[in-house]
């Protein structure tokens, strides 16, 4: 929450003065006090400095004694409350209204100690696992004992994002509270020691059951953010794979009388990334290999075919073949199966691929290139744009003897090409026509552009990531 410069002294000096109180009422010093104060704050869900306005406005003469620490205290140290009827102390006593916060609210706090082992628990969350205080809190390392089997790994997971990642983390688990067993929703975050170690574990939990719709709400709700978190991993370890895989330069590459960019954006929806690829790499003999495809599907197995193809293009490409020879021998090394998909790829079919080859000669600035179902290349040129005609070809792995024409093109000093995958023209909400009308128009609104600032302005007209396909663009400029 964004706090204005007109409330944040007074939400530090609460909270000093807070701390002064506790100090004081547990015989404790000012940084133990402050760790009370955080417990009591997450235990009822709220900031401290809220937690610190809740427990001043309990205890009226707090805030003087807190400046005044040698004000003598009444009683044993005890912080002396309002007077009022039957139940009013109860009701101003600061740990009494958390309590009462955590009952109605079927919430509790736990913190433990990964130094020392040590570990507290609220009352409410005692209760919510239907354990005797008496016992003591659960360790850390036996928690997952009181987890049903079906959700240990989402309680492995939950466990990995804290101490592995050290990440604050959320997760519905189903635990054995008593002789039943109860739904909880968990949210923690790790503490870091001076040395960036985890230290401690804070968090809260809350009965998921508790409001309208009770068990049958919170199952439907715990399926739901399961899904959520499955696709969200599976989507996070397709993008790391992919980026693993097809690292992209930082900046503007410089290649034999070329000057090349490159951006990768990911689906933004479900795990749809790992397929799409390129390559921009000068050859032993002087010239320079261009390419961009695209390999069917999505998610770690799309990222890993893509990785095969690219590098078998790219091995291919050092023979010093012309890109249509390039193209029909992937074809043939998708057809073999074994090569590039084979019984790990989980289909009788090789996977379907498109590309675009091309090899520039520096001197006479000859492009050759090809192409297999893919889209056409993109040529800028004195302020205009158009799409560079060939065969279309047919998609790599999917006939014996595709039609691979080459095409050549002469390039001129400050032209700008522009190769590209699917994924930036074709959506769902929009034509495939459409989709080239404003590609074409955006490629040519910067003459005289770098390859950098040209691909970033296509991205922007076309609008943000594709949610179904990610999407590739490579684009050079003859220097």
């Amino acid at each position: 929450m964004r706090r204005t410069r007109d409330t944040a002294p007074v939400e530090r000096a609460t909270v000093e003065q807070a701390k002064g109180v506790l100090a004081e009422r547990f015989g404790c010093d000012v940084e133990t006090a402050y760790d009370r104060l955080l417990e009591l704050a997450a235990g009822a869900g709220v900031e401290p400095e809220t937690a610190a306005a809740l427990l001043l406005g309990a205890v009226p003469d707090a805030a003087p004694r807190a400046r005044h620490p040698s004000a003598p205290a009444h009683g044993h140290g005890e912080v002396p409350l309002p007077r009022g009827g039957p139940g009013a102390a109860d009701d101003a006593d600061p740990a009494a209204q958390l309590a009462l916060v955590e009952r109605l609210g079927g919430l509790g706090w736990a913190r433990w100690d990964l130094v020392t082992g040590e570990a507290r628990w609220s009352a409410g969350l005692f209760a919510l696992f239907g354990r005797d205080p008496a016992a003591g809190p659960v360790p850390l390392d036996r928690l997952a004992e009181h987890v049903v089997p079906a959700d240990l790994p989402h309680a492995e997971h939950f466990t990995r994002t804290l101490l592995g990642r050290l990440e604050p983390a959320e997760a519905e688990l189903r635990v054995r509270a008593g002789g039943a067993v109860r739904l909880l929703r968990a949210v923690a975050e790790p503490v870091l020691g001076a040395d960036g170690a985890p230290a401690a574990l804070r968090a809260v939990f809350q009965d998921a059951a508790r409001g309208p719709g009770g068990e049958p709400l919170a199952a439907t709700r715990l399926q739901l953010a399961r899904r959520h978190r499955r696709i969200a991993e599976e989507r996070r370890t397709a993008v790391e794979l992919q980026r693993a895989l097809l690292p992209l330069p930082r900046g503007p590459r410089e290649l034999p009388g070329l000057r090349a960019a490159v951006r990768y954006l990911p689906a933004c929806g479900g795990t749809r990334a790992g397929g799409d690829w390129y390559e921009a790499t000068a050859l032993p003999d002087g010239e320079v290999f261009l390419a961009i495809g695209d390999v069917a599907g999505h998610g770690p197995p799309a990222a890993a075919a893509m990785a095969r193809v690219r590098n078998a293009l790219s091995g291919l490409a050092c023979t010093g073949a012309p890109p249509d020879r390039l193209l029909a021998a992937l074809n043939r090394m998708l057809l073999s199966r074994t090569t590039l998909d084979g019984p790990a790829h989980g289909r009788d079919r090789p996977p379907a691929a498109s590309a675009v080859a091309a090899r520039y000669e520096p001197g006479p600035g000859v492009l050759t290139w090809a192409r297999a179902g893919h889209p056409p290349p993109l040529l800028v040129r004195d302020g205009a744009a158009a799409l560079l005609e060939s065969p279309e070809g047919v998609l790599l792995g999917a006939h014996e003897a595709p039609d691979l024409a080459p095409v050549i093109t002469r390039l001129h000093r400050g032209d700008l090409l522009l190769l590209y995958t699917d994924g930036l023209v074709e959506r769902r909400d929009r034509d495939l026509a459409d989709g080239f009308r404003t590609l074409l128009a955006a490629a040519a609104a910067r003459p005289g552009a770098g390859p950098d600032a040209v691909i970033d302005h296509v991205l922007r007209s076309l609008g943000a990531a594709n949610p179904d396909d990610d999407t590739c663009v490579l684009a050079v400029q003859v220097v």
